[in-house]
């Protein structure tokens, strides 16, 4: 078996492996620990080409087997017509092989290393923000009532004094998430607003009083039902939850949230 010929079942396998990882992401929704949902049909396409990709360098492969027969593909196949196909030992070998390995690095990792959305550990490294990101467009949206942290953000934004929004009633899900300057009986309820991938998420979270907060592990999701009221955080004005319930909960299948 040639060095040439292991070269190209090399790209078949690597290319095939790249677009059914893509589709296996995408299929069981991990992908979007990664990407933005509104890419996911980019995701679709890149999954077919690595595929199409893999059958061209393969039918091309039968083909030529088939009209030169094995010969050819020897590393000293003297096919004038092949050469450029053959890729002698040295230099152009390794810079095919690297690019190869780097090719199939994305797969091998995917393989290995479970997928994981943000989490609270990854607010330590990005910290957390209490106001809205910019909405795609430059359009702000309103819903008639806010349905998550990003719609309270905005809510508190538009409204601009926190005492106006005195006694509303809340029911938002996010992952717990404490840092010195929490209290005792106070977390974050937090949440990663995705624009286009992880590269540019901002964690966003609402702060939670009840007694409850130090049972409540960091990073765990909770659903929090209760009543905003006005309150100071770190020398700020904020519209804090004061909680009635808060339950624990599963991971949402799609745990971030796009603006």
């Amino acid at each position: 078996m040639s060095y040439s010929f292991l070269l190209r079942a090399a790209r078949v396998i690597v290319l095939a492996g790249s677009g059914l990882m893509f589709y296996a992401k995408l299929s069981d929704g991990t992908l979007f620990f990664y990407i933005n949902q509104r890419f996911a049909w980019l995701s679709l396409v890149a999954a077919i080409l690595y595929v199409a990709l893999a059958l061209t360098v393969l039918y091309g492969e039968l083909r030529a087997r088939h009209t030169t027969g094995p010969a050819a593909f020897d590393d000293d196949a003297e096919v004038i017509w092949l050469k450029p196909h053959t890729m002698p030992r040295g230099s152009s070998g390794r810079t095919s092989w690297s690019a190869i390995g780097l090719l199939a690095l994305p797969v091998v990792l995917s393989l290995l290393v479970p997928a994981q959305p943000l989490g609270a550990s990854a607010i330590n490294n990005r910290g957390i923000s209490v106001t809205a990101p910019e909405q795609s467009g430059g359009v702000r949206r309103m819903s008639a009532a806010p349905q998550n942290i990003l719609d309270w953000l905005r809510e508190f934004s538009h409204v601009g004094d926190p005492r106006a929004l005195d006694g509303r009633e809340v029911d938002v899900t996010g992952f717990v998430y404490k840092d010195s300057r929490t209290k005792p009986d106070q977390f974050w309820v937090s949440r990663f607003v995705v624009s286009c991938c992880v590269a540019d998420a901002a964690a966003v979270g609402m702060l939670v009083q009840t007694p409850d907060a130090e049972r409540l592990a960091a990073g765990s999701w909770v659903r929090v039902i209760g009543k905003l009221k006005a309150g100071e955080f770190a020398g700020e004005l904020l519209p804090i939850i004061i909680a009635e319930r808060t339950e624990p909960i599963q991971q949402p299948a799609h745990p971030y949230l796009y603006p």
